[in-house]
């Protein structure tokens, strides 16, 4: 979506167990299994959680994120706006009642200035329009501790989407047309719920207008999720995506082929927002 799209937030009635409890929301087989996907697995290992840690997830969906992080003996908060997610994450938290899950607002955040060592996003921005993105971006940085970080991944990438995927996909269905067909109905699903998706150089753009201070923009250059993701894995099956894959270290092949961007700021004692 370009910026300042008018199109409206998904209401959060959307967001219901038929979403929640299906390939829908990124990492549903690993949930059923208790276990983590490879993005999740690998956000967690951003975080640095330890025990103590002080940390707030927005947007947490069915709750598997947060429930590894209150293994560790993290003092876990976790916010959604709809009343669905809410529930199946407390059902998902129910051996640790002492984490605290709540229906909240992403762009107004009912919590204290300075309160976590770590806030975190995991693909939330994009369901959100460009303006609350922003708002989003600077309540993330105002309830985060001195000395903390927040941290934002978001999924896809709108030159892979708009430039590469079209024109991609037909030779792509020759190696496996089952892989994407389901790529296809993913992207499907991100039109729908969707509002405002990045590239490496908006993200960017966004973290400078919600005043960030020196934060941290990229994209992977693991552009196969290291063949271990449901869209991915069949894929790597061939020579010649290996091939294309390892070109992810090249900064212009993760700018086209990447789908994974990130966001990382950390808060310094003398930092004013």
């Amino acid at each position: 979506m370009q910026h300042g799209n008018s199109r409206k937030r998904v209401p959060p009635q959307a967001y219901n167990k038929s979403y929640l409890l299906t390939d829908a929301l990124e990492g549903y087989k690993e949930f059923k299994s208790g276990a983590l996907s490879q993005i999740k697995n690998k956000l967690f290992d951003m975080l640095a959680v330890k025990k103590s840690t002080t940390l707030l997830e927005i947007g947490i969906g069915r709750g598997e994120f947060l429930r590894r992080c209150a293994k560790t003996g993290a003092k876990v908060t976790g916010i959604d706006y709809s009343e669905d997610a809410v529930a199946v994450a407390r059902k998902t938290l129910n051996q640790f009642p002492q984490a605290e899950i709540m229906i909240a607002d992403a762009t107004n955040l009912p919590f204290q200035s300075n309160s976590f060592e770590r806030v975190f996003a995991g693909d939330v921005i994009e369901h959100l329009c460009y303006e609350e993105g922003l708002l989003m971006l600077k309540e993330m940085y105002r309830v985060l501790k001195p000395d903390g970080f927040m941290l934002i991944h978001t999924s896809p990438n709108t030159f892979f989407t708009k430039f590469i995927y079209p024109l991609a996909k037909y030779p792509l269905k020759l190696v496996n047309k089952d892989t994407i067909n389901m790529l296809d109905a993913h992207l499907k699903t991100g039109r729908d719920f969707h509002i405002c998706e990045y590239n490496l150089f908006s993200l960017r753009t966004s973290a400078k207008k919600a005043g960030l201070p020196d934060a941290k923009v990229w994209i992977d250059k693991d552009i196969l999720r290291s063949g271990k993701h449901r869209l991915t894995q069949s894929l790597t099956e061939n020579p010649l995506i290996r091939l294309a894959g390892s070109c992810g270290r090249f900064f212009l092949v993760r700018c086209f082929l990447g789908n994974d961007l990130y966001l990382k700021c950390s808060k310094k004692r003398n930092d004013k927002i």
